[in-house]
């Protein structure tokens, strides 16, 4: 039986042996080992394990790929185009490394190669990405001042693809810069009807709104930005910017002041006296921002007569006459009267000053 037992063991060990030189030798494994270290960024051991495949499979043209994306993400640009020539140099029709190769040239502000190889990759009927080779084309388009084949090839790109996320954004920003909101809005509203929603997306919904004077609606694309847990400090900020623009224009419209459908108000270079300033911090409700003094005190003078509210002060900060309500003690205190006032159709938000 101890016998029986060693010799077991022998013939185990011989094929776990046998097993792991196989793995040695096998360029899969070590090429798949690099696309767990890429994906993982660590382009060292992928640039590493990607070298090892492509000395034991010279003739695979995704190895060659794979080693070209690991250099062009570490910025060695020579050994990446080496590599990505080696891949074509081994099947000619491997259109994916020509795309890469286009990429490689546009990263190193070579627009001229970039367009030449990229225009070579959509002649390819086969390709099965499209969409990635319109977008950089048209990221080449934008480098070189065609605006026009820029936006043409975003166009393109999303129609390829119409949930390819990064054209869908850029054409959209693309288009609120040219003052297009209409198009701007329907792109993104594409995105949130197909279930892409984040607090980016309702950011720049909350803008294009904006744009097209409809405040109310603006509004409530910024109350999910501010409402979702997961929005950035960067991204709440600049909601809350937004907010006090769109504050702005509403109130001005109700005063009947006329204001540049092209530029925000711009602020007095010298501002006014500050009135009623309180040093302590205590919880408000702004319910007003304005470029004029005369229209902050106008508003505040509606307030208190129309809907009899006491405790109203105007502060002046970075050149806006913010006009503020009660002084509260705890966020749930001035949430529950900001609840109150909703009812009566007046908005604003909590600030702590």
């Amino acid at each position: 039986m101890r016998f029986l037992i060693l010799v077991f063991l022998l013939i185990v060990s011989c094929a776990v042996k046998q097993e792991s030189s196989d793995k040695a030798n096998n360029w899969q494994y070590y090429y798949d080992l690099g696309m767990s270290s890429f994906m993982a960024k660590n382009y060292s051991e992928a640039i590493a394990n990607f070298f090892r495949a492509s000395q034991m499979a010279s003739n695979e043209p995704k190895v060659w790929n794979a080693l070209g994306l690991a250099y062009m993400e570490v910025q060695e640009y020579e050994k990446a185009e080496n590599s990505f020539r080696k891949a074509l140099q081994v099947d000619k029709s491997y259109t994916e490394s020509k795309l890469n190769l286009g990429i490689l040239y546009y990263r190193k502000l070579d627009y001229s190669n970039a367009h030449s190889v990229i225009k070579e990759v959509l002649n390819d009927e086969a390709f099965p990405q499209k969409h990635m080779a319109y977008y950089y084309l048209a990221k080449v388009n934008e480098a070189m001042g065609n605006r026009e084949d820029y936006i043409s090839n975003l166009r393109k790109a999303v129609s390829y693809n119409p949930m390819f996320l990064d054209a869908q954004l850029e054409l959209a920003k693309a288009y609120e810069e040219e003052g297009r909101y209409v198009d701007a809005k329907r792109l993104y509203e594409n995105l949130i009807n197909n279930g892409i929603k984040s607090s980016t997306i309702h950011l720049n919904l909350a803008r294009v709104e904006y744009g097209l004077k409809n405040y109310s609606l603006s509004k409530e694309h910024i109350k999910k930005v501010l409402e979702d847990r997961q929005t950035d400090p960067q991204t709440r900020n600049e909601a809350l910017k937004l907010l006090s623009s769109v504050l702005i224009r509403e109130q001005e419209d109700i005063l009947g002041k006329k204001t540049s459908e092209e530029s925000l108000p711009k602020p007095p270079m010298v501002p006014k006296e500050e009135e009623s300033q309180q040093p302590s911090k205590l919880y408000r409700i702004q319910l007003g921002a304005f470029s004029s003094e005369r229209y902050a005190k106008s508003w505040k003078d509606r307030l208190e007569s129309e809907l009899n509210l006491k405790d109203l002060v105007i502060l002046v900060q970075s050149g806006l006459f913010r006009v503020l309500y009660g002084s509260f003690n705890s966020r749930e205190e001035a949430q529950r009267e900001l609840e109150r006032l909703k009812k009566l159709n007046l908005y604003g938000f909590i600030v702590y000053d």
